[in-house]
């Protein structure tokens, strides 16, 4: 046989095992991987867990909105806070001080305190603070808004009566023929009475109110 046809015959057997050989490795790898990631086909989608996005079934609590009526439905408190002579430019002087609480969520306006002062049955001054408003101009200047929740003070100074001016000497201090003749056991006191009014608004009902007080507050 011719030494050549041999070496070609065998060259030949040669290169289809090698072929064989790579075709074998390439087939076993794409296994393997598969095997080592199952979890990239199954039906089709990624067998990863994810994190739910669907809403929590609990829920804040609804709030209700109050309607006018339930935002002021309150009336507004007076108290006095200090009463009082002092000398203003060589004058002797009623001071009075009132505080005035809106109790409500809502705001209110507070017209006008009208007030008297006693002392042992003899008035002793009187005032208006603020005064009844007749129209818009009027509404805005005299008058005072009280919000929800909160406090004004009211500070009038007027001057003492003719009656009162023998009560008091050049420094606002009572006279002390006055505190002679007083019965030591009981503790003077000023009167304070008067009325004070107010209205609310309560959406298209608008509500004015008056009230009266009588409060009685340690002579000073």
């Amino acid at each position: 046989m011719n030494t050549r046809v041999i070496y070609a015959v065998g060259i030949g057997i040669i290169i289809v095992g090698v072929v064989f050989y790579l075709f074998n490795i390439g087939f076993l790898s794409q296994n393997s991987e598969s095997n080592n990631n199952p979890e990239l086909v199954v039906n089709g989608t990624n067998n990863v867990s994810t994190q739910s996005n669907q809403p929590s079934s609990s829920s804040p609590p609804e709030t209700t909105e109050l309607t006018p009526q339930q935002l002021n439905s309150q009336n507004l408190s007076l108290s006095v806070n200090s009463v009082k002579v002092i000398s203003v430019n060589n004058e002797s002087r009623l001071e009075t001080v009132f505080n005035v609480y809106n109790p409500n969520r809502g705001s209110a306006i507070l017209e006008t305190v009208t007030y008297n002062v006693y002392l042992d049955n003899v008035r002793v001054g009187s005032g208006d603070v603020g005064s009844r408003p007749e129209g818009f101009v009027d509404s805005l200047e005299s008058v005072y808004t009280i919000i929800g929740n909160q406090s004004i003070v009211l500070r009038d100074r007027e001057p003492l009566t003719e009656e009162a001016t023998s009560l008091f000497d050049a420094q606002g201090n009572i006279a002390s023929a006055m505190v002679d003749n007083s019965n030591s056991s009981t503790s003077q006191a000023y009167d304070v009475n008067g009325t004070y009014f107010y209205t609310l608004n309560r959406g298209s009902e608008v509500l004015v109110r008056e009230h009266e007080f009588n409060f009685q507050y340690p002579l000073g």
